[in-house]
């Protein structure tokens, strides 16, 4: 290039005060820097440099709630069987006793539906797997248990 001649850089635009004062307010508010946007006319972007050149500080990027019906993939009571047990697990943790035989030294408990409305939170109990397994009648299926059940 000749000397001399060098392309400048780009000055910032320059917004007028009572924008950026706006921005300012909507962000102290809690607006995020898209819904600034969208209310003052503005990209999200340009509210970002906006602020950068403003000396405004940034919040940390932190997700909102995505718990039950604020996520986008809730399903409510449509949702699968594998579902509605996260879902209990989530609410009221890994259960610790057996609410049948009242045992605490089992290794293993499960939540079991007590009455096939998978929906209800409420309809739920805690039991040891062994427990689980008679309520559910799934013991009679395993043949050595059959064997021993009939003896």
């Amino acid at each position: 290039m000749p000397k001399g001649v060098y392309p400048r850089k780009p000055r910032p635009k320059l917004y007028a005060a009572d924008v950026v004062a706006k921005i300012d307010d909507l962000y102290a508010a809690g607006l995020t820097q898209a819904e600034i946007g969208q209310e003052v006319g503005l990209s999200q972007k340009v509210v970002f440099t906006i602020m950068r050149n403003h000396s405004i500080a940034a919040r940390p990027a932190v997700p909102r709630c995505q718990s039950g019906q604020a996520n986008n993939n809730w399903r409510g009571d449509d949702a699968g069987y594998a579902a509605f047990h996260k879902r209990l697990y989530a609410l009221f943790g890994k259960p610790a006793k057996c609410s049948v035989c009242l045992t605490q030294d089992s290794g293993h408990y499960d939540y079991a539906n007590l009455s096939g409305n998978y929906a209800d939170v409420s309809d739920y109990a805690s039991m040891c797997r062994s427990c689980h397994w008679q309520y559910d009648k799934k013991i009679l299926n395993i043949s050595h248990m059959r064997a021993k059940l009939s003896a």
